[in-house]
Formats: C-alpha cells, sequence, structure tokens
C-alpha cells in the first residue's frame, strides 16, 4: 500500500510556522507541520493512515522527524514554544508517554518548551483513557493545547475535563473577523473562559491585515496565519507583515 512506503520511507518532511504575540507582535514559538510530496494534504496522509490502521505509526514517526527536524534549528536554542500534532488516539495509546519520555532524553530537549496540540477533529473514543493518558503527559512537563477548536465536535464536556494550557480557534473565526459580529462576538465569549480559567488563546488563519487588526482590538493573546507566516522550513523564513 501507498501508505505502508509512506510511513515506512518517511516520505515527509517538516516546515514551521510562527506563533505570535498579537499586541507587540513577538514570536513566541512555532508549531512544526508535516508536509509531503506524496500526499498535497496532510490531513489526507492521516486520513490513509487511519484507513489502513497506522495512525499511531505515522504519527510517532511525524514527531520523531518534527523533533530531529526542530533540534537542528536555531529555534531549540531560544526557548520558544514548540507546538506539535499530536491525535487523541496516540496520547491513549498505552506507549506514547515512554516514547515521548524517550525521545526528548535522547535529544535532551526541554519538555516545558514544548506543546502538544490535541485535535478536536477526532472524536476520543475512551475519554477517561485518554485523560489518564493526558494527565501523565502533563506531569512530564508538557503544556497541552486543544487544536482545531469549532472545527470537530465542539467537546466541550472534554473541553472542560483536560484542563488545556491554550485552547487554539479554528480559522473559521478568523476568516472575515473584521466583518462578522457574530464572530467577534463568539470570541468574546472565548476569551472570557480563558480569562477566567488561567488558559491562552491562540486564533489560527489570520491572513489579512483587517483581520490582524480585529484581533488587537478585541484584545485576542495570540496569533498564526498566512499575514504573520507561512510555513516555511526554517532556512527560508518568512517574517511578519509590517
Amino acid at each position: 500500500m501507498l501508505i505502508d512506503q509512506f510511513i515506512e520511507e518517511e516520505q515527509f518532511h517538516h516546515f514551521f510556522q510562527p506563533i505570535f504575540d498579537v499586541k507587540g507582535l513577538k514570536k513566541i514559538g512555532n508549531e512544526i507541520l508535516l508536509r509531503s510530496n506524496v500526499y498535497q494534504n496532510p490531513e489526507q496522509a492521516f486520513l490513509a493512515a487511519k484507513k489502513a490502521n497506522r495512525l499511531y505509526d505515522l504519527d510517532t514517526r511525524s514527531i520523531h522527524n518534527a523533533l530531529f527536524t526542530y533540534q537542528e534549528t536555531d529555534f531549540s536554542k531560544t526557548g520558544q514554544l514548540l507546538f506539535i500534532n499530536v491525535f487523541p488516539s496516540t496520547i491513549s495509546h498505552p506507549n506514547f508517554n515512554r516514547f515521548l519520555d524517550q525521545l526528548t532524553t535522547e535529544l535532551a530537549l526541554t519538555s516545558s518548551k514544548m506543546v502538544l496540540e490535541v485535535s478536536e477533529s477526532e472524536l476520543i473514543e475512551h475519554p477517561d483513557n485518554f485523560l489518564q493518558h493526558l494527565q501523565s503527559l502533563k506531569q512530564q512537563g508538557f503544556a497541552i493545547a486543544l487544536d482545531d477548536v469549532g472545527k470537530g465536535y465542539a467537546n466541550f464536556d472534554m473541553l472542560i475535563k483536560m484542563e488545556p494550557d491554550y485552547i487554539k480557534l479554528d480559522r473559521l473565526f478568523s476568516d472575515q473577523l473584521d466583518i462578522s459580529k457574530k464572530k467577534q462576538d463568539l470570541v468574546r465569549f472565548f476569551l472570557h473562559y480563558c480569562h477566567e480559567n488561567n488558559v491562552d488563546l491562540i486564533l489560527e488563519g489570520i491572513e489579512t491585515k483587517a483581520e490582524m487588526e480585529m484581533a488587537q482590538q478585541l484584545d485576542i493573546p495570540y496569533a498564526q496565519g498566512f499575514f504573520l507566516g507561512r510555513p516555511a522550513p526554517s532556512s527560508n523564513w518568512i517574517t511578519v507583515h509590517s
């Protein structure tokens, strides 16, 4: 199968996309993203892996490659955060915590500088088991972000129980945020929740100056998107628009 070869030969690489402090336009970290010439969209690769019952294999190999890539860049020496995507089913796997602990030890990477982005787009089939493994990762020093909020199943019960350090609002909120009062009201709702529960909010998908200006007006703390910086290898960095 194509996906088996894709995984075994690691026919993928990783790009970095910056995350900025909205008010001061200071970069606080990078999200590291899987890219390949085999699958045009990384979601297609992960979907193929899931259908072949190899999602854990692809997810962990991607994380392995991502952390090796990160270690070879100057980013690992800046103290900025690294945001790493991981599926809930991967976190629930009995071998994952050990895998991640061994990998970070081998690479001499600090877990407190890493944020595991848990996608809301995958249904969590065994919540109690998932939360137990998540708590163990927190104890190892990893921060947790709930990714794609608004895109997936909108499981607010799980959001509450996860107690994430970050909530990442899906790009549907930033798209024409400057002209949509309803989206502005929803963002304010999340901002209030985050403020009251000591959670940092990151708005994804900022693509225009007008959207960025509205994010600043709403006092959104952090953001990422093409307007701020496209995914790129570290040697081909694209800085924020002025």
